[in-house]
C-alpha cells in the first residue's frame, strides 16, 4: 500500500482509498487527477482484490484512455486493465457482447466522419443534392443536433421500422433536411452500421428493455470511475446511472472552470448538484497545482472567479515564482500580431531559444490559412485566390472558409486577393468589408440562361459591394 500512497499529496490520497459509495473530486487544472485515478485503480486491484475487468474507467479521449492503461499497467504489472474507455469506446464493448438484443451482428460498423461522408455521397448523388443545398460539415451537424435534441427518439425507428419503411421515409422526404437525416437513417440500417450516438442510444435501450442483460453488467462493474465529468451530456450521464444503480460506487472527477463542451450538450450541472442527486456523496477538492508558477494561478483564479457556476475554490501553487504575467490589449490584429512579435524577438535577443516560445490562438484554421497566404506573397505570387467562401459542388474536396479568416488573409498580404467558390449575385454582398479585390464565377455564369446578361448583372453586384 505504501508504494501506492508514496509520493501523493493528502487530497491525493484520500481520493484514492475512498473506495466505496459516491465519490465527487473537484480536481483544479495541474493538481494531478490522471495519477490519483490510476492510482486508486491500482488500489483497487492491489489492494482490494478487485478483478480489473470489475471495473470502469471512463476517460474523455481515446489518447487519454491509452495513456491511463500504460500508468495503470505500470503500476500493477497486469496486462489486463479492464474497461478502460471512453463512453462511446465501452458501449461498442456492451453491443459486441450484446448486440443480438437490437437485431444486430456483432460485427457491426462503427462510423467514422468518412464513413458518414461517403453514406453523405451516395444519398446527394441518388437524391439530386449538391453542396449548395448543404455542405457535408452542416448535414454532419445537423443529423448530430437533429438526433440529440430535435428527435431524441429516433432510434427507435431505426429499430422497429423495416429496411423497406425506414427507405420510403427517405424516398418520400422533400426537404433536403429530411432528405439527408431519413436517407442517412437508412443507409445505416441497411449496413448495421452506428455512430457515436447511436452507440449510447442503443446501450440504454438494451438496459431499459432487457433486464437481464442490465444487471450482467451492472454486477460486473463493481467500481466505476469518470473522468471530465464536467463535460458529461444527458445521455452519458444516463448511461451511468444505469450502470452504478447495483453496486454504487461510483467515483467522480472533474472542475466546473474547465468545461468546454456545452455547445455539444455538457451540462455542469451534473457535476454542481452531483451530491444532491446521491446524497451522502463525498466531496474532495483537489487544488495542488503541480503546473503552473504563481503569478499565473493568481491570474486565473481572479479571473475564473467572477464565473457565476462554479464550486468556490483557489488553485495552490507549488512551484517557485516565476516572470510576471502581463495583459497587452491591441486596437487590431495587426497591433496584437506586431506586439506578440516584438516580444518574441526581445525574449529572443536575451537568450531564450524561439523553441521555448509558444504562442496559443482561439482558432488554428486562421493562422493556417493567413499562413499560408503569407508564404505565397513571399515567394513571389501576384495575387491569391482564396476559398471556397460558399458552398460549391464544383469545390466538393474543399471546406468553407469564413468570413473571419477571409478577412484575416486580406489583411495580411499586399498583393489582391480574388475569392472563389460558390459564388452568386445573391450572396456576394456578404463579402462586403472583407477586404477582397474581386470574385471568380463558374457557375454563376456559365449555368444561367443568357450569360451575357448574368455577366453584367453579377459585375455590378460585385462593383457595388466592393464599394460597400
Amino acid at each position: 500500500m505504501e508504494d501506492l500512497l508514496e509520493g501523493l499529496n493528502r487530497a491525493q490520497r484520500e481520493a484514492v482509498t475512498a473506495t466505496e459509495g459516491f465519490v465527487r473530486v473537484i480536481a483544479g487544472a495541474g493538481s494531478g487527477k490522471t495519477r490519483a485515478l490510476s492510482h486508486r485503480f491500482a488500489f483497487l486491484v492491489n489492494e482490494l482484490g478487485i478483478l480489473p475487468g470489475n471495473i470502469l474507467c471512463v476517460t474523455f479521449t481515446n489518447k487519454s484512455a491509452a495513456e491511463m492503461r500504460q500508468r495503470i499497467h505500470r503500476l500493477t504489472g497486469d496486462d489486463d486493465t479492464g474497461y478502460i474507455n471512453t463512453f462511446h469506446g465501452f458501449c461498442v464493448s456492451v453491443l459486441q457482447e450484446d448486440s443480438h438484443a437490437v437485431g444486430y451482428p456483432k460485427s457491426f460498423l462503427v462510423l467514422d466522419n468518412a464513413d458518414i461522408d461517403a453514406m453523405l455521397q451516395m444519398i446527394y448523388e441518388e437524391r439530386g443534392l449538391s453542396l449548395r443545398d448543404m455542405t457535408f460539415r452542416a448535414a454532419r451537424d445537423m443529423i448530430e443536433i437533429r438526433k440529440l435534441f430535435k428527435e431524441p427518439e429516433y432510434y427507435r425507428d431505426m429499430l422497429s421500422l423495416s429496411l423497406d419503411a425506414l427507405k420510403q421515409r427517405y424516398l418520400d422526404a422533400v426537404q433536403a433536411k429530411d432528405i439527408i437525416f431519413y436517407g442517412y437513417l437508412y443507409q445505416e440500417k441497411k449496413c448495421f452500421a452506428l455512430d457515436y450516438n447511436d452507440l449510447i442510444e442503443f446501450s440504454l435501450y438494451i438496459f431499459r428493455t432487457h433486464e437481464d442483460i442490465r444487471l450482467k453488467w451492472q454486477k460486473r462493474l463493481e467500481y466505476i470511475m469518470i473522468d471530465e465529468f464536467q463535460d458529461i451530456d444527458g445521455l452519458q450521464y444516463g448511461l451511468m446511472e444505469v450502470l452504478c444503480g447495483y453496486h454504487r460506487n461510483l467515483f467522480i472527477v472533474g472542475d466546473p472552470d474547465q468545461t468546454i463542451y456545452t455547445w455539444r450538450g455538457a451540462d455542469v450541472r451534473y457535476l454542481l448538484d452531483f451530491d444532491k442527486k446521491f446524497p451522502g456523496t463525498k466531496t474532495i477538492l483537489m487544488m495542488e497545482n503541480y503546473r503552473s508558477a504563481p503569478e499565473i494561478l493568481s491570474a486565473a483564479n481572479s479571473l475564473i472567479d467572477k464565473n457565476r457556476t462554479r464550486i468556490k475554490k483557489e488553485l495552490q501553487p507549488t512551484l517557485p515564482s516565476g516572470s510576471p504575467v502581463i495583459c497587452h490589449f491591441a486596437q487590431t490584429q495587426e497591433a496584437e500580431a506586431e506586439w506578440i512579435a516584438g516580444e518574441m524577438k526581445e525574449l529572443h535577443e536575451a537568450g531564450t531559444p524561439y523553441r521555448d516560445m509558444t504562442v496559443l490562438y482561439r482558432a488554428h484554421y486562421v493562422t493556417r490559412a493567413v499562413e499560408e497566404a503569407l508564404l505565397a506573397e513571399k515567394q513571389g505570387a501576384d495575387y491569391l485566390g482564396v476559398g471556397a467562401v460558399f458552398p460549391t459542388s464544383s469545390k466538393s474536396d474543399v471546406g468553407e472558409m469564413s468570413y473571419e479568416t477571409l478577412k484575416a488573409i486580406c489583411k495580411a498580404v499586399s498583393i489582391p486577393v480574388v475569392a472563389i467558390g460558390g459564388i452568386s449575385g445573391e450572396n456576394v454582398g456578404k463579402l462586403a468589408g472583407s477586404g477582397i479585390c474581386g470574385v471568380a464565377v463558374i457557375s454563376a455564369i456559365y449555368a444561367a440562361k443568357d450569360v451575357k446578361a448574368a455577366a453584367a448583372d453579377l459585375k455590378t453586384t460585385v462593383k457595388e459591394m466592393l464599394r460597400a
